[in-house]
């Protein structure tokens, strides 16, 4: 084994050791695939994380000063709010690197896979969606397939959720927060409009907006889950993807729709950094055909804040 080869198992030994005490999600990971998954890093003798895991999982949960002992403690001091007890390279080096994913993120993924296999409503199609959940664990639509669920644990978490895959409209979701029921989708931007090389390049700030108006006209169009609404309030829980949209430009973008007419059956956005629905904004729609209470507008953004890190 190489270095970049060693470096890769040495990570994907840290990932297996987070799962194996996990319930649902060690259920998903099981040994079949941190096996494959090992056998895909002694056959690339490259390094490359997306050559052994196409899901991009692995690569997720890399951290490069993993194991190393002073960011461990200052990890820990972190963790439990004493920020201003660590030195300023420690900050720095919190700022620069975060703190180990397998610490923050993958506990939230387990919380709320948890949340929702024990969701009391449907239990065969929470059962489908984990097994379809399973089955994409091996592509690059897994991370796709996590955060819609992810999406819907949260909201079981919060005690909101009151169905899935409804029956007339097919949403992800409906939620009740102020006695009525608001339709929940949860999409990812998948389109890479970003090059994926180290170096200087230009990309078109059209394209980053494009690909998030385009997203959203998927999900609003005619005859399309939201547009078929009925009356009722509809929520979207949009996910940029790496390579995709930048903040800024889904920003605008959601400024854009809420500006039309083709968009008016969208109530409201959640706009999360990535799939892993850690980072979130809130956008209420503009002029939405069903506006959303003052409460429960007021519950959505103190949950989905302004870039807020979500913790539960």
């Amino acid at each position: 084994m190489n270095q970049p080869q060693n470096e890769l198992l040495e990570d994907l030994n840290a990932l297996r050791r987070a799962v194996e005490v996990t319930a649902t999600l060690k259920t998903i990971l099981d040994n079949a695939w941190f096996n494959a998954v090992e056998t895909a890093i002694g056959n690339s003798p490259s390094g490359s994380t997306l050559g052994a895991d196409p899901s991009g999982f692995l690569y997720e949960f890399r951290h490069p000063l993993r194991g190393v002992d002073w960011f461990e403690e200052a990890q820990k001091v972190a963790l439990h709010g004493r920020v201003d007890a660590l030195s300023e390279d420690s900050k720095f080096a919190l700022w620069i690197a975060g703190i180990d994913p397998l610490r923050t993120v993958l506990p939230l993924i387990e919380s709320r896979l948890q949340a929702l296999e024990s969701f009391k409503v449907k239990p065969d199609k929470v059962k489908m969606k984990l097994q379809n959940l399973r089955a994409a664990r091996g592509s690059p639509s897994f991370r796709n397939h996590l955060f819609e669920l992810g999406v819907l644990g949260n909201l079981a978490l919060k005690k909101v959720l009151v169905d899935i895959e409804e029956a007339t409209t097919a949403v992800d979701g409906v939620i009740n927060i102020d006695g009525r029921d608001i339709l929940v989708e949860a999409t990812n931007t998948v389109q890479q409009v970003i090059p994926d090389f180290v170096g200087m390049s230009s990309v078109d700030a059209n394209l980053q907006i494009d690909q998030v108006v385009y997203k959203l006209h998927k999900k609003v169009a005619e005859g399309r889950q939201l547009a078929r609404a009925n009356g009722k309030p509809t929520l979207l829980f949009l996910a940029r993807t790496r390579l995709g949209a930048d903040r800024m430009s889904a920003q605008i973008a959601l400024r854009e729709c809420f500006s039309g007419s083709d968009f008016s059956a969208l109530s409201g956005v959640v706009l999360a950094d990535s799939w892993k629905f850690y980072a979130t904004s809130w956008h209420p729609g503009v002029r939405p055909d069903v506006p959303l209470t003052d409460t429960e507008g007021r519950r959505l953004s103190s949950w989905y804040g302004r870039m807020t890190n979500l913790i539960t």
